[in-house]
């Protein structure tokens, strides 16, 4: 299978719209908002910590499995992922499926594995900006979500038929799939995606090894993705689906350097403090 795998808020969503908007050419902007839909949640919706995963590999209630209990039966559940993935490609031309998991073991198991594990695009994004838009995401101020982004042990909570995910620290979480040989990564930085959007996006195509791909087509995905429409279109539609539960609308700034205005200064140099080293090393300090 292949992945889309990220700390939140980097843009794994834009990502995997892309990648739909391509397999599907008659994809728009509002059909990203109508999860209701089989067909686009076939194109779109495929993540590794839905509970539908776990259920048939699973002899307790999943409302008692813990992290460490998830982590032993991961195998088995992308093993089941990855046959209704399977099923679902003979009508796409391609499925990526959405983690927020870092690369990492829990008590001695692997989260991740290349027998069921093609290749991972790892998004990544300048962690002051990742704090505005987890803060509001969450319902937390900015000095409570720049103390969560620091966090070694942080994970994303059971919510909305999803078991937990591991992040770790955003430096973490980034260094742990930036450095791993296991399988293949590619990484790309959201501030690329912004100011090149199609020849960026056209890159992660390849590495997905999208056949005979097509510059033209890349360019009628992105432009059906383009922020402003979702935007519009969630507006118009109603709330995102993976709209966190405080959250009035998921697509909210789509900005690069907002922090600037938006981040207060303590907040900010804190984050600089916390995660300087791996900031530098993508080019954000």
């Amino acid at each position: 299978m292949n992945f889309v795998a990220s700390y939140p808020k980097s843009g794994n969503t834009w990502i995997r719209m892309v990648v739909a908007a391509y397999s599907r050419d008659s994809l728009g902007a509002s059909d990203f908002i109508k999860f209701g839909d089989e067909e686009i949640f076939s194109s779109f919706e495929w993540i590794d910590a839905s509970q539908y995963n776990y259920q048939p590999v699973s002899t307790i209630p999943l409302s008692n499995i813990d992290l460490p209990l998830q982590v032993r039966l991961r195998a088995a559940a992308m093993l089941v992922l990855e046959r209704e993935v399977e099923i679902a490609r003979r009508k796409e031309e391609t499925i990526v499926v959405k983690s927020h998991h870092l690369h990492g073991t829990v008590n001695g198991f692997n989260l991740w594995s290349p027998e069921w594990t093609d290749c991972v695009v790892n998004p990544v994004r300048d962690p002051r900006e990742i704090c505005c838009s987890f803060a509001a995401h969450l319902g937390e101020d900015y000095a409570d979500t720049a103390a969560y982004m620091a966090r070694s042990k942080a994970q994303i909570a059971s919510q909305n038929g999803l078991l937990e995910h591991l992040l770790g620290a955003w430096s973490t979480h980034v260094r742990s799939w930036t450095e791993t040989e296991e399988v293949p990564v590619y990484t790309v930085r959201y501030e690329d995606m912004k100011t090149n959007p199609v020849e960026t996006f056209y890159d992660v195509l390849n590495f997905l090894n999208v056949s005979n791909l097509s510059m033209e087509r890349v360019e009628r995905a992105n432009e059906k993705t383009r922020f402003d429409k979702v935007k519009k279109a969630e507006q118009k539609h109603g709330r995102f689906p993976e709209s966190g539960s405080q959250q009035d609308q998921f697509f909210r700034s789509g900005q690069t350097d907002g922090w600037r205005e938006e981040l207060p200064s303590q907040v900010a140099r804190k984050i600089e403090s916390d995660h300087g080293e791996m900031m530098e090393k993508l080019g954000y300090l």
